[in-house]
């Protein structure tokens, strides 16, 4: 049986340093857990330089899979589609600018080139071109190599350098050669 001196200590017992601090912890894990993830939840919705992401990959996907390509056989360029879009002809539907053969607004640069392969990465492989007068499976040639006929495989500015840039790359086969197809957008 409990005496009447401990059970009034027990029931007039006030907040103590304890109670206190797990309560302040409480608060601040509760309010730190809010501002690390609304943040994150509303970045979709921010403007920033990740946005140009999506995009940049939409216009490799649609380069390498429809547009310079077969539907059947994605990521093998159609030579004359290929050849036809670098010089702007009307061939396989392509008119007007380069942002809008592509898709894009009048605010949006991008740059669109076919680089060699090999042991060097697609920033440091050479740009190539396209001579017609060549035989099959040798009509790909560094730019350097080029003829004055010759179509090169690059569309679009240079981008500045303080201008935030995103790349996308795919390995495509164009002339029975395998290729970067380089897509910069900023």
């Amino acid at each position: 049986m409990r005496s009447d001196r401990t059970a009034g200590r027990d029931s007039a017992r006030g907040q103590t340093t304890l109670d206190f601090t797990i309560g302040v912890v409480i608060f601040l894990t509760a309010l730190a857990s809010v501002f690390l993830f609304v943040p994150g939840a509303l970045q979709p919705f921010e403007e920033g330089g990740q946005e140009d992401l999506v995009t940049v990959n939409r216009v490799a996907d649609q380069l390498a899979e429809q547009s310079l390509s077969e539907p059947t056989t994605p990521y093998v360029l159609s030579e004359n589609c290929t050849v036809a879009f670098f010089d702007a002809a009307p061939e396989c539907g392509y008119s007007g600018t380069l942002s809008e053969r592509v898709g894009l607004t009048d605010r949006q640069f991008v740059n669109i080139t076919v680089r060699a392969s090999g042991d060097a990465s697609s920033e440091t492989s050479p740009l190539l071109c396209w001579n017609d007068s060549a035989p099959p499976g040798e009509r790909l040639v560094p730019i350097d190599d080029c003829d004055d006929d010759a179509t090169r495989l690059s569309a679009g500015s240079t981008p500045v350098e303080s201008q935030p840039t995103v790349t996308a790359r795919r390995v495509v086969e164009l002339d029975g050669q395998d290729v970067f197809l380089v897509v910069v957008l900023w």
